[in-house]
């Protein structure tokens, strides 16, 4: 099935329209989660899809406020600071471990925790996700993590407060990721951000450890150590809550702001900015006046301040209905996703990672000259330049492709072409590959070319991360999804049809939620499982490699 299209205008973000539970498309067509004419238990009055055309079409509405880049400013932090503390420890690993001790150990500890926390909380845990628990273990765990590393002398206690970091970061990158489905509007706008964040957490990690590298291990690492608690900081003080977002809306800054997700691949015809054609307004007409014949009526407003609070006590599942999706159901939802996202996801990092610790080391050029490479010659000043030139480039153009959607407003990669990147990086491996075993590319090209096809890497990786999870942010499960129930929940079906309070809504809303939050955060393991794969893969290679260079006579990185 293609992916949905989406109309956005050049300061915008997407909104998506989830279908409200036991209706039809008629949630799908020119109707938003945050529409304020939902709060409370009557359906939209009439001309509410006009006046939505006014707002996005008013140049006289405003484009952005102070919650809106609250709610932005929050999930870049987010993933700045959650991954910020594993690019610290890649950075500093000579420094960290005893002579002798290979920089692949702490790489391992460094990722493999990681994918631990992805490969259990989204499956084995049931019911809602606790968002103030899991902050406070995160900022609390890393920070006691950081302060082992700094005070700890020995090997053995430096990797176990490694790993113990490793594991909040992949537990923070899930709690993140599945906390931006809980503003459904604003999903897709909060993913982007929040990837935006992770890639600027490449370059100000590496920074910030060579700021602080004066003060040795103990004294940079403790000062750092104060870090994930700007999480905390983020989450509690910064985010806007769900109702400051509705009321936004109902002002009409954020409907200037935000365009309808369309539903073309649903089936539905188009009109102008993402709205459907009028002949299917008569028909959403029809369809609502049947749903409020059976008792149920949208409150997706209310809905939204109920479930995703970002500051409320549903966050902590006090509120909430008591809905828990079993892991056969979880298998169900997983399944269809693994080729369409999963597969891609691992595959680009596999490649890309491979390329960056297995290959990239040994493409050592001699050093370039004034008269060959003017430019070059500023930044390679001996043989050991090369690799790091190399990572800089790659995490700026990551940074670049990860702030694609939320700071250059450009469009995610549909659906169907998320294949697309794993193919772009399997090429620039064989590529980079054989030029490192057979020097083909010309020699006063070569070290600008190699560069170049790093740089490709650095966007390809970066925009098929920020995309993949964008894609999911930003659909409807339940139209895709057909989920088994079980005896109990028709029982609760059959009670909700004759409950005048309308049980039925919150209940199967409650529910979707869950299967959103576990949707994303069971794609979040293809990254960590394709960069833990590539860290097994690419000591071998770079041995590989660079003896192959030493038997044609090409020596250079044996001298790094």
């Amino acid at each position: 099935m293609p992916p949905p299209t989406q109309s956005r205008s050049p300061s915008s973000a997407s909104v998506p329209l989830r279908a409200l539970p036991a209706s039809s498309s008629r949630a799908m067509h020119g109707r938003s989660d945050l529409d304020g004419d939902d709060i409370g238990t009557g359906p939209a009055p009439a001309g509410a899809n006009a006046a939505l055309r006014s707002a996005l079409s008013s140049s006289s509405a405003p484009k952005s406020s102070l919650t809106t880049f609250r709610f932005a400013l929050a999930f870049f932090l987010f993933g700045t600071l959650n991954n910020i503390s594993y690019v610290i420890i890649l950075t500093a690993a000579l420094e960290l471990m005893p002579k002798g001790v290979p920089t692949g150990v702490v790489a391992f500890a460094n990722i493999f925790p990681a994918l631990c926390a992805k490969a259990i909380f989204p499956y084995f845990l049931k019911g809602e996700v606790q968002y103030r628990s899991r902050v406070w273990a995160c900022s609390a765990l890393t920070f006691g993590g950081m302060l082992m590393i700094a005070w700890s002398e020995s090997a053995f206690m430096r990797l176990l407060g490694i790993s113990i970091a490793s594991f909040c970061s992949g537990l923070g990158e899930l709690t993140w990721l599945q906390l931006a489905t809980r503003f459904k509007s604003y999903a897709g706008e909060g993913v982007g951000w929040f990837a935006s964040g992770t890639g600027a957490a490449g370059f100000l990690g590496a920074s910030a450890w060579w700021v602080v590298r004066p003060l040795g291990v103990k004294g940079g690492l403790s000062l750092l150590s104060v870090l994930p608690w700007m999480m905390a900081v983020s989450f509690f003080l910064l985010m806007p809550s769900a109702e400051a977002l509705i009321a936004e809306r109902e002002a009409g800054g954020a409907a200037a702001g935000y365009a309808a997700l369309s539903t073309g691949e649903e089936g539905g015809r188009e009109g102008a900015e993402g709205f459907p054609a009028e002949d299917d307004d008569e028909e959403e007409d029809d369809e609502e006046e049947d749903d409020e014949e059976e008792g149920i009526r949208p409150s997706q407003d209310s809905a939204d301040v109920r479930l995703a609070k970002a500051n409320g006590a549903s966050l902590d599942g006090a509120t909430s209905p008591d809905v828990s999706l079993s892991f056969s159901e979880k298998m169900e939802l997983l399944r269809p996703m693994l080729f369409v996202f999963v597969l891609p996801l691992a595959v680009v990092y596999l490649a890309e990672y491979t390329i960056n610790q297995g290959v990239a080391p040994t493409l050592i050029y001699p050093l370039p000259t004034p008269k060959t490479h003017p430019v070059l010659t500023h930044f390679i000043k001996k043989l050991s330049d090369y690799y790091p030139l190399y990572q800089l480039c790659y995490q700026t153009f990551v940074f670049i492709s990860r702030s694609s959607i939320s700071i250059l407003r450009l469009p995610a990669i549909p659906k169907r072409f998320l294949w697309l990147p794993s193919g772009i990086q399997c090429v620039l491996f064989l590529v980079l590959t054989s030029e490192s075993l057979y020097a083909w590319f010309s020699a006063d090209i070569a070290s600008p070319l190699t560069i170049l096809l790093i740089c490709i890497e650095g966007l390809a990786g970066g925009s098929a991360y920020v995309s993949v999870f964008h894609q999911v942010a930003m659909s409807d499960p339940a139209k895709r999804i057909a989920l088994p129930t079980d005896t109990d929940d028709n029982d609760d079906v059959e009670d909700a049809d004759t409950d005048p309070a309308g049980s039925l809504p919150e209940l199967e809303l409650a529910r979707r939620v869950q299967q959103q939050e576990f949707r994303i955060a069971c794609i979040g393991v293809a990254d960590t499982l394709g960069i833990c794969l590539a860290s097994l893969v690419s000591m071998p290679i770079q041995v590989g490699l660079c003896n192959a260079q030493v038997r044609h006579g090409r020596g250079l990185c044996k001298e790094v």
